[in-house]
């Protein structure tokens, strides 16, 4: 329940806690990766931000992943590919805000 307690997803803080593991980052590297990862967590929670709530962890994670991917394609040498998957749960969570939703359908 981190989202709806402490104000930020749990799926960015894991991934943003993968980069720092990755990197080797900590909050006194003087390398750049501390706020390199500052700023990618930053921006997918403003994506998660710009959409609103209600919460559904599956939609928060494929946004978090999708920013991941945006980061890692950047910042290492290598390429992921995202592939845009719908999602076939709406009908099972009461709460999901349909058309709001990037994955909806």
């Amino acid at each position: 329940a981190m989202c709806g307690l402490w104000g930020v997803c749990g799926a960015v803080t894991s991934l943003g806690a993968a980069l720092s593991l990755i990197d080797h980052t900590g909050p006194l590297s003087l390398d750049g990766t501390w706020g390199d990862h500052m700023e990618f967590t930053s921006n997918a929670l403003k994506n998660l931000g710009e959409i609103n709530g209600p919460r559904c962890c599956k939609r928060d994670a494929m946004i978090s992943f999708k920013n991941a991917i945006d980061y890692i394609n950047a910042h290492y040498d290598v390429t992921l590919e995202y592939e845009h998957p719908s999602c076939h749960y709406s009908k099972l969570n009461k709460q999901c805000i349909k058309e709001r939703c990037p994955y909806y359908g």
